[in-house]
């Protein structure tokens, strides 16, 4: 009888309101993650029934982001909207507009909801915001009535996903994308190659892709568009000259050093073929992940062992003039000359912390420095000496099986914090916590090993806590508030995702951190 009722005052109410507006007296709770930068809200509610009323993209650019909006509505309730090209008459408009920052929108909902965006990717923030806001009661789709504002404190928030040691398939790749557009992720690095298997198709070298565990040209292209319609720009990583292992056992001639069956692992620095042969393979990837400015070489955790008893690389070595037969030297001189590669397809190299502060040969400063291990070049002499960086630092922000850390741990950290929990790093001891600066553009949650079965669980509680603490880097809400926060939206995001798993530890409350 309540039931009815309530449909009867709803349907009453929409009467009367349809003469005017759409509005109707309803103060809905508003629970958003990241939180808002501006939200300013009424004691109204703009009410839809009409399960295929019209909303409209007024930029051709905007029809994927509406498109992706339809689906996820339709995926949450039986809403199934038109999309119009026909702007301002619709209940629902979404807008490009050159004075907004590029990942700045704004959000009004009155007597229809208006949506102004810096760019696409913003726009798809912006309906990330609408889906969190959204309430499906007796049939209606109800909004809040607010005037919302909002942009991120850092502009690189990052999401790294290991497809080298355990293979997950494109199911599972989306589903992560799914999750990283949630909660406004705007890049996702993926590790596609390490020792244990190469996982990119090549053309030019057919037997690098590891057998039933690789990805096709047509699959990485559809993905790109996936996370593009979203507002997720994927940077590829091919890790090199270290984590090669992949690369040796298939064609061991030429990527291989003399001694490569004592250590495989390495590539071979010191011969032009293999030079030429990473631009090949840079140029069979990078035109597939058109909307990314970067690209990831690795370049971390290199072993020299036999390298240097290689004739050709002693030869290479001399005569690039490569200080003292120094391995070091010519260590670093690789990663100049793939930094020219990359920059030679158009795009920015990104590296992980791995060359030492001292060298002859010096590292350039256009890379971007992911610093992880606060162990080969601490954060605070990278941006003394002029590096961009972004903060992986392994405490608390990688996911590694075990371990792995509570969302209270990544809650209390912050962007200019590293910190590590392995005896040999300087950043354990004492973490390393630096001055606000913009040399550290953002931060990247890193799930390393872990099994595809796993991952979802295991990144969709820490990973909003991450985006909520580098969206607003200045603390706006109390760990409980947030908690609270992101209960509700885990919920939509079950729904959406078709996934309630969560992860044992957390839901336990038994997890402990890792100890050397």
């Amino acid at each position: 009888m309540k039931k009815v009722l309530s449909i009867l005052l709803l349907a009453l109410g929409l009467v009367a309101c349809q003469e005017k507006s759409n509005l109707i007296s309803r103060k809905i709770p508003i629970q958003l993650i990241p939180t808002p930068k501006s939200i300013e809200a009424g004691n109204h509610a703009f009410l839809i029934t009409d399960k295929f009323f019209e909303m409209s993209a007024a930029n051709t650019e905007l029809q994927p982001v509406l498109a992706v909006f339809k689906k996820e509505l339709e995926v949450l309730s039986d809403f199934n909207p038109t999309i119009s090209t026909d702007g301002d008459q619709s209940l629902l408009v979404f807008r490009l507009d050159d004075s907004f920052a590029k990942d700045a929108y704004q959000i009004e909902i009155s007597n229809r909801i208006l949506v102004k965006a810096g760019s696409p990717q913003a726009a798809a923030m912006a309906r990330i915001t609408l889906l969190q806001m959204a309430l499906f009661e007796d049939g209606a789709l109800l909004f809040p009535q607010v005037t919302l504002d909002d942009h991120p404190d850092a502009k690189y928030r990052g999401l790294m996903v290991d497809l080298a040691r355990n293979w997950h398939s494109m199911a599972t790749i989306k589903k992560l994308i799914d999750l990283a557009s949630y909660y406004k992720v705007n890049y996702v690095q993926l590790h596609f190659t390490d020792d244990q298997s190469y996982t990119l198709p090549s053309k030019k070298y057919p037997k690098l892709s590891t057998p039933d565990r690789h990805y096709s040209f047509e699959e990485l292209n559809e993905l790109e568009t996936y996370s593009q319609e979203r507002g997720v720009t994927i940077i590829p990583e091919i890790d090199v000259p270290g984590h090669a292992k992949s690369l040796v056992t298939a064609y061991p001639e030429l990527f291989g050093i003399a001694a490569y069956e004592q250590n495989p692992y390495i590539i071979h620095m010191g011969k032009e073929e293999v030079y030429a042969a990473l631009d090949t393979l840079f140029s069979e990837i990078i035109p597939i992940f058109k909307a990314t400015p970067y690209f990831h070489i690795g370049g971390d955790e290199a072993r020299f062992d036999q390298v240097m008893e290689d004739p050709e690389v002693n030869a290479y070595i001399k005569i690039n003039a490569l200080g003292n037969n120094d391995v070091h030297e010519l260590y670093r001189h690789f990663l100049v000359r793939t930094n020219d590669l990359v920059k030679k397809h158009g795009k920015q190299t990104c590296i992980w912390e791995g060359f030492a502060k001292e060298g002859q040969v010096e590292i350039p400063k256009d890379m971007i420095v992911f610093e992880f291990e606060s162990l080969y070049h601490l954060p605070n002499d990278l941006i003394d000496a002029g590096y961009t960086v972004v903060n992986a630092s392994w405490k608390p922000l990688y996911v590694v099986n075990e371990k792995k850390w509570e969302p209270q741990t990544i809650f209390d950290w912050n962007l200019w914090r590293f910190e590590n929990w392995w005896s040999r790093s300087p950043a354990t001891a004492n973490p390393i916590q630096l001055e606000e600066t913009s040399s550290i553009i953002g931060a990247q949650m890193c799930t390393w090993e872990q099994s595809q079965e796993i991952e979802f669980s295991s990144l969709r509680r820490r990973l909003p806590v991450l985006m909520e603490r580098i969206w607003n880097t200045n603390m706006t809400v109390t760990y409980d508030v947030f908690m609270e926060r992101l209960d509700f939206t885990d919920e939509t995001l079950s729904i959406l995702a078709n996934d309630a798993t969560q992860d044992p530890i957390l839901l336990g409350h038994n997890h402990k951190e890792p100890t050397n």
